[in-house]
């Protein structure tokens, strides 16, 4: 089998990590499988690859998540085709549909399972430029299998599309064992990309503005992206003060989460939301924006954390913040909650999966 995505070079984002954890633990069970990137020579991979695991960089001179003509992308999709045929590939799982016409053109006419694997709520689509009738879209139709992380999310499909559909939840480190994080700093943290999705700027926005009111605080941010420019000169103020700290790509994100009173998530939409999980595996209170409602299987307001709009991030972390018998107790069930999550995310789903 091959697991194909965009590009591993320095990526450090949930879609590249649950490709590399879903390979290693296929190959550790005994299937034979290759990774495949659209990345050239010289590529490092921020998440470890075994040794074992064969990374094969099919980019053919392209640079990843740029355009290219047709003739161009046309020779990249013939040198995908040969490494399938050359490595005996039997089963193809493209992260996300926005890849999938090149693999099923790469795959055409070869005894191929072309499956899908979706990163993203569809609810995307609201948020970006692309319409959501696009090549990428429509080629579903041409999918044997597609994979969605979370239940709710099959009737943003098409009726047609559902009975290909199956639930495969990311996997989770095991981590077993309660341990109270610190409830008693005044330490924010948020995770992932500085980039338009996480939506960021709202609650910065708000300390920026209200600096009497976000002093005590420290927002602190882990991930890396195009907006680390613009962050640095609209917020160097904050910076200054200590009241936020840009921390770039972090390997131990453990320490980073642990180290924390809170765990705020601002996103315009997610798949499933890594960080999320990691930060209730680690006990972490959450404040999570309101349009993702529909993530009851990570949060349930008042319960171990608080739903809100975009205009109430700074007030509402106040107010948690100051009630440390309040977080001690949505600590506890945000722990709850990841044990849960942990029992629906098994290798055997992708195993079910092949077979």
């Amino acid at each position: 089998m091959a697991f194909i995505c965009t590009s591993l070079d320095n990526v450090a984002g949930g879609l590249e990590r649950q490709l590399v954890r879903v390979a290693s633990q296929m190959y550790e069970i005994g299937f034979e499988v290759i990774i495949i990137s659209y990345d050239n020579e010289p590529s490092y991979s921020f998440y470890e690859i075994p040794t074992n695991l064969k990374w094969i960089k099919c980019g053919n001179g392209l640079v990843p998540h740029s355009s290219a003509s047709l003739v161009e992308r046309l020779k990249q999709i013939y040198k995908l085709r040969k490494i399938l045929i050359s490595c005996r590939i039997t089963h193809l799982i493209t992260f996300h549909h926005g890849l999938f016409p090149r693999s099923f053109l790469a795959s055409i006419f070869l005894p191929i399972v072309k499956i899908v694997s979706e990163r993203n709520s569809l609810q995307n689509y609201t948020y970006i430029k692309l319409k959501k009738l696009n090549l990428g879209f429509l080629s579903l139709f041409l999918a044997d299998l597609i994979t969605i992380q979370l239940d709710n999310y099959k009737n943003q499909y098409p009726f047609i599309l559902r009975g290909r559909i199956k639930v495969v939840p990311n996997l989770l480190s095991k981590n077993d064992k309660y341990i109270e994080p610190e409830i008693d700093s005044y330490i924010v943290s948020l995770m992932g990309r500085l980039c338009p999705q996480k939506n960021f700027n709202p609650l910065l926005d708000q300390c920026l503005e209200n600096i009497d009111l976000s002093k005590n605080l420290k927002i602190r941010i882990a991930g890396e992206g195009e907006y680390r420019e613009l962050f640095e000169k609209k917020y160097k103020k904050l910076i200054s003060l200590g009241i936020l700290e840009l921390m770039g790509n972090i390997q131990n994100t453990e320490s980073f989460l642990r180290s924390s009173a809170l765990f705020c998530l601002p996103s315009l939409w997610e798949g499933y939301p890594n960080s999320l999980v990691e930060a209730l595996g680690f006990g972490l209170p959450i404040i999570l924006t309101s349009r993702l409602r529909n993530l009851s299987d990570f949060v349930v307001d008042e319960y171990n954390g608080i739903f809100v709009d975009d205009k109430n991030y700074l007030n509402t972390i106040i107010e948690m913040i100051n009630d440390k018998n309040r977080l001690r107790s949505m600590s506890k069930n945000s722990f709850t909650k990841y044990k849960l999550l942990r029992e629906k995310s098994s290798i055997k789903n992708w195993i079910n999966l092949i077979n």
